[in-house]
């Protein structure tokens, strides 16, 4: 498989999963009651909770492998100094670096969070879980702005990889001709 194509897939599969750990995220925090034996949508909290780290583990591991396949353009990039670089690549590494050290935060309060609840009949909020969401809709937020910076590429790969056509092919459309009859 090809560079790129191993790229996006992989990129597919981190976005899946953290979006599913963000709605689940977002209904555990907004939609469903802090009591343990809540039931919603035919789920127990407990089961909220499951899948929210479930799917949170295969993001981080997904981007684990991200930072590892790009670890050369990642160690070239550090030499660089921010005011040499042109405004788009400098606003991407700004947003990058934020983004990555909220994801970091984010990931670390949650395992304290955890940690801090595992076994408890009675559910609490705690620091940790509000540091945990704080940080978690910041990276929320720079994930999209990320996903904006890199929009052209995703639909570009996109197209070659699964062979969809995402709007109308210029190509095509002026090729056609029409006849009246």
């Amino acid at each position: 498989m090809k560079t790129t194509k191993r790229n996006f897939w992989l990129d597919v599969t981190i976005f899946m999963a953290l979006l599913i750990t963000v709605i689940t995220g977002f209904l555990l925090w907004l939609a469903i009651p802090h009591q343990l034996a809540s039931v919603f949508l035919g789920f127990s909290r407990r089961e909220w909770v499951a899948a929210h780290i479930s799917f949170g583990v295969v993001g981080l591991a997904g981007v684990a492998w991200h930072i590892i396949w790009h670890w050369d353009w990642l160690k070239a990039l550090r030499g660089r100094r921010l005011d040499e670089m042109p405004n788009k690549v400098r606003a991407n590494r700004v947003i990058d670096r934020i983004m990555w050290l909220t994801f970091i935060a984010t990931n670390a309060f949650g395992v304290i969070a955890w940690v801090l609840h595992y076994g408890d009949q009675v559910y609490l909020v705690r620091m940790p879980d509000r540091l945990h969401v704080v940080f978690g809709v910041l990276c929320t937020i720079l994930m999209v702005i990320h996903l904006v910076l890199h929009w052209k590429w995703i639909v570009s790969t996109g197209q070659r990889c699964i062979h969809v056509n995402f709007g109308v092919d210029r190509n095509i459309q002026k090729s056609k001709t029409f006849k009246q009859g």
